[in-house]
């Protein structure tokens, strides 16, 4: 900030300048008035305090420890300074007057404000990458676990039925007798037909419908004549039996996809690194996690929220946007025909509920993204921080629900080419770029760490040179806590779904098993050695928390270790670590492991059967012959090797 003093204004530089120090330029001002004074140019001068950065272009051998104090404090500070020095000299070289203090020496301590000694921050990272994990896996099995419920359901309502002869019979015996015994359904579950062949429940449904429909109201009666009837008529009830899904949309992977996964990856961080097209990235995980956003938090959340109020209208499809209403208007002509038929078409029967979920979702995206493009660094907001974290849990809950892998085969190809992707992109490729940059670091950062002196920085923080630093938002960022020099600990996404992929395979590996357990009529408790082998509640099975066995539980175990490694590394090298380094060699090598001492290990490495039929089961519009026989084998295959009381 320059200006030119004026001999008519009174305004001086020291009101005008916030450091309140002026420099003088040299550059001649003077405005050729009659006064004859000379006038020069000044400038507000900056009065930072500057910090001890080190000197980047020293090499190793040259750099050595400074063993003398030295500090630096601003112009300000140092006319305190002085002005005491001054007052102290004047004390002692008068009489001292009244004052008491005169005489008194001057002590200048010198300090390092306190920083944490531990990395909070890094720890929760840990926890959340860790959580993450699990849950995602853990949610991928939903299906199974649905099935297998309703399944348990039948066999409750069956127990029921079994008593209701005995107690008429009482009723009748007491002069109380009633024609029937009527009992309200329980509540409707998402199932629709009985682990038996298709031909095999559509009979046995008709039969019971025949014998006892529904009421009005929903509730069905159970006649006394025949408690065998009973039972049919609760079994084959279609509010309460399990009914075969409708298969959602879903990628299973296979060798020649995991291949071209990497292939992916590897050419858009080629792709980021070159052309630094970073914003693009910012707009397309705003807008794509913010259906994610929807659909995994917000519509489950409204949902609750309208059921618990009673509200059943904002459930209901729109009738604007009904098929009837969108067919009739396009068969009408016109532009609103054609808008509402495409509409329908594009999204299918739409819901009040849908309009305010993915209204809300996208709004907070938006606000997201303003945010990223108009801070300077946006990482410091909470608001961004937390919208960014929340946004990548349900990018990964719904990539691990769509993306699935059936063999441990497929797994092993993936994570061990992402095992040298990650390390070649990491440490490989500082030895090939001009600069010595590592290209993985160099775009997770959005192209690397300011170019322009800190101290330019800080007075010119909008320079071009000056941007740069702040992480791409495909991580999880949390600020260090407690750390006046800030920075973030950060886990990239592909540290979660990569492992994770492997986890949602053990996840409903062991929820097929308990499945096809349950089916073939045990209680779904299953422990590891399926094939044959029979093994008890070993001490590994005790520390992992897996009482019942299972793979889950262990390779969780496995990817906090692994994770845990990765952030130990970080810590003692002061650098990045490729997380993939460790977490490949836990989480597969516990898989295999695990799956060779139990015998099961030539199962899972490709399809298991237990999968393919529990597959099998729940889209049994789909059962095939050979599918046929694979439900009969893994169910046989439970009785031997799982345990079933």
């Amino acid at each position: 900030m320059c200006v030119k003093y004026a001999a008519a204004d009174e305004t001086t530089f020291v009101s005008a300048c916030e450091s309140q120090r002026c420099l003088v330029t040299g550059k001649n001002v003077t405005d050729g008035g009659s006064d004859g004074n000379i006038k020069y140019e000044a400038c507000c001068a900056w009065d930072f305090a500057i910090w001890l950065y080190q000197d980047t272009t020293l090499t190793v051998d040259e750099i050595k420890e400074v063993t003398i104090p030295a500090v630096y404090i601003t112009m300000q500070q140092a006319m305190e300074f002085l002005d005491l020095m001054n007052g102290v000299s004047s004390n002692n070289d008068g009489d001292g007057g009244d004052n008491n203090n005169s005489g008194d020496p001057i002590v200048l301590s010198m300090y390092a404000r306190d920083r944490p000694s531990v990395n909070s921050s890094a720890i929760i990272i840990w926890a959340l990458g860790v959580f993450v994990a699990w849950l995602a896996s853990y949610l991928s099995s939903s299906d199974y676990r649905s099935y297998a419920k309703a399944i348990r359901m039948k066999s409750h309502l069956v127990a029921r039925a079994g008593g209701v002869r005995a107690v008429a019979a009482t009723t009748a015996a007491g002069g109380q007798g009633r024609e029937n015994v009527e009992r309200p359904p329980p509540s409707p579950a998402r199932h629709d037909g009985t682990p038996r062949s298709r031909s095999q429940s559509r009979e046995r449904s008709t039969t019971a419908t025949a014998a006892s429909p529904p009421s009005e109201s929903g509730e069905r009666t159970i006649y006394r004549d025949d408690d065998q009837d009973a039972a049919e008529a609760v079994i084959t009830n279609r509010n309460v039996q399990p009914q075969h899904y409708q298969e959602e949309e879903s990628l299973e992977l296979d060798a020649s996809h995991a291949i071209f996964f990497i292939v992916l990856a590897s050419t858009s961080l080629l792709v980021l690194f070159f052309f630094k097209i970073f914003n693009v990235v910012k707009i397309f995980y705003a807008f794509g996690c913010s259906g994610a956003f929807a659909q995994v938090v917000l519509y489950p959340l409204l949902t609750r929220v309208f059921r618990k109020l009673r509200w059943k209208s904002p459930m209901r499809p729109m009738e604007c946007l009904s098929e009837e209403n969108a067919t009739r208007a396009a068969l009408n002509g016109g532009c609103k025909g054609k808008i509402l038929m495409c509409l329908y078409s594009f999204f299918g029967p739409i819901t009040l509920l849908d309009v305010m979920a993915n209204t809300i979702a996208y709004a907070v995206g938006g606000t997201w993204l303003y945010i990223a493009f108009t801070v300077l660094h946006p990482g410091s907001n909470v608001f961004y921080w937390i919208v960014q974290d929340v946004f990548g849990a349900c990018m990964c809950i719904t990539f691990l629900g769509t993306i699935k892998i059936n063999a441990i085969r497929v797994a092993a190809i993936l994570l061990t080419v992402a095992f040298f992707y990650d390390i070649f992109f990491v440490f490989v490729t500082p030895l090939l770029t001009k600069h010595g940059e590592s290209i993985m670091v160099n775009v997770a950062t959005s192209g690397g760490p300011p170019k322009a002196d800190p101290s330019w920085c800080e007075k010119y923080p909008s320079s071009t040179e000056c941007k740069g630093g702040e992480p791409l938002p495909m991580l999880f960022a949390i600020p260090r806590v407690g750390d006046y020099q800030g920075g973030a600990s950060m886990l990239g996404l592909g540290d979660i779904v990569l492992p994770g992929l492997l986890l949602s395979f053990a996840s409903r590996f062991d929820e097929a098993k308990r499945l096809m357990g349950l089916v073939s009529g045990g209680a779904g408790r299953v422990r590891n050695g399926a094939g044959g082998v029979s093994s008890n509640k070993s001490s590994w099975n005790i520390c992992c928390g897996c009482g019942q066995g299972g793979y889950f539980g262990p390779v969780v175990v496995a990817y906090a270790v692994g994770l845990a490694m990765a952030n130990a590394a970080v810590y003692l090298m002061q650098m990045g670590q490729p997380a993939l380094l460790y977490l490949v060699p836990c989480c597969l090598g516990t898989f295999v492991f695990m799956a060779r001492r139990n015998g099961e290990l030539n199962d899972i490495w490709d399809n298991p059967r237990a999968i393919r039929a529990a597959d099998a089961l729940l889209f049994g519009g789909r059962i095939e012959a050979e599918d046929e026989d694979d439900v009969r084998a893994s169910s046989l295959l439970m009785n031997e090797g799982a345990e079933m009381t």
